[in-house]
C-alpha cells in the first residue's frame, strides 16, 4: 500500500472514528434525558407542586433518538444481534457467505427505514408534538440519521468481509468433560 493510499484510509478512519463518537455522544445524551426525565416523573408524584407535562412526551422521543443514535455503531462494532453459532462453522468460505448476506440485509432494512423516515420528515411538518407543540419531522431526524449511517456501516462492513475475510471463531477439537464417555 502506497504512503497516498495508507494516508486516504486513514482519513477515512479518522471520519468513521469522529462519526461513531457524535452517535455515542448522541446516544447517551438521550439515556441521559430518559434518566432524569422518568426519575422527575415519578418524584413529581410526591411533590406538593403542579406536574411538568412535557418529561413523558420527552422521555419518550429520547428513547427514539437513543435507539436509532447507537443502531449504526452496534453494527459497526458487532453488538448487534447475531447467531454466533453461525462464526463457529469450520469452513471459512461458508463463514463469509453467511455473515456478508447477513450484513447486506442489514443494509436493506437500513435503507428502507431511511426511505422511511425520510418520508416522516417531509410528510409530518404540519404535525405538532401534543405537548411540546415541536415539529413531528424534527422528531424523525435523528431517526433518519441513525437509519443511513446503519446502511453505510452494513454496506462497508459486508466489503470489508468479502474482500478480507471473517474473523472466524477458534474452535478447538472436541474433548470429551468426562473420561469415559
Amino acid at each position: 500500500m502506497t504512503s497516498d493510499q495508507h494516508q486516504r484510509t486513514g482519513i477515512l478512519r479518522r471520519i468513521a472514528r469522529y462519526i461513531t463518537g457524535i452517535e455515542l455522544v448522541i446516544g447517551g445524551i438521550a439515556v441521559m434525558m430518559i434518566l432524569v426525565l422518568v426519575f422527575y416523573q415519578a418524584l413529581q408524584r410526591y411533590l406538593p407542586f403542579e406536574s411538568i407535562a412535557w418529561t413523558g412526551e420527552l422521555a419518550r422521543f429520547a428513547l427514539l433518538w437513543a435507539t436509532f443514535a447507537a443502531m449504526g455503531v452496534l453494527v459497526t462494532t458487532h453488538g448487534h444481534i447475531a447467531l454466533e453459532l453461525v462464526d463457529s462453522i469450520r469452513n471459512p468460505i461458508t463463514v463469509r457467505v453467511i455473515q456478508v448476506i447477513s450484513l447486506v440485509i442489514v443494509a436493506a432494512t437500513g435503507f428502507g427505514l431511511s426511505v422511511e423516515a425520510w418520508s416522516l420528515i417531509t410528510t409530518q411538518g404540519i404535525v405538532k408534538s401534543p405537548v411540546l407543540r415541536v415539529p413531528m419531522s424534527w422528531v424523525y431526524i435523528p431517526v433518519l440519521i441513525g437509519t443511513v449511517s446503519t446502511t453505510i456501516r452494513a454496506l462497508i462492513a459486508a466489503a470489508d468481509i468479502a474482500i478480507h475475510g471473517p474473523i472466524v471463531a477458534d474452535i478447538e477439537e472436541d474433548q470429551p468433560e468426562v473420561a469415559g464417555l
